[in-house]
């Protein structure tokens, strides 16, 4: 399974867990066994993400909230909210490097939101980027 793909088995969990308040470890061994997931590295990214995320949600949403302009955090969509943990989760605390991190959550963008999804998202994340230079 690509990291492409384990990223968007961890915006459903994520995109699953904001909707309802669920056991997030029984919903990850879930996905590791439906998806057939079996390499260990897989399954700890996977892991990982979804717990290191939830774990700094405070931080990041207070991250998202100083980086939105003209926008409320609560006024996003919950697809946008989980997307945005996502990157920048990625970009801020893994340190993953920015093209790739927007990359990837624009291209889930396209695959689960409106067209102009993934050009909001990619000026917050531009916003983001210009901040930390």
């Amino acid at each position: 399974m690509t990291r492409r793909k384990i990223r968007e088995e961890i915006f459903k969990l994520l995109f699953e867990h904001e909707l309802i308040d669920n056991d997030i470890q029984k919903r990850i061994e879930e996905v590791v066994e439906e998806e057939k997931i079996t390499k260990e590295d897989q399954i700890n990214f996977l892991k990982s993400y979804v717990t290191e995320i939830i774990e700094n949600e405070e931080i990041l949403v207070e991250k998202i909230k100083n980086t939105l302009d003209g926008w409320t955090y609560e006024r996003l969509g919950t697809i946008e909210k989980v997307l945005l943990k996502i990157s920048f989760y990625e970009i801020l605390i893994k340190k993953v490097g920015f093209e790739i991190a927007i990359n990837e959550v624009l291209e889930l963008a396209k695959k689960y939101s409106y067209n102009d999804t993934k050009d909001f998202l990619n000026g917050i994340l531009a916003k983001l980027v210009k901040n930390m230079k």
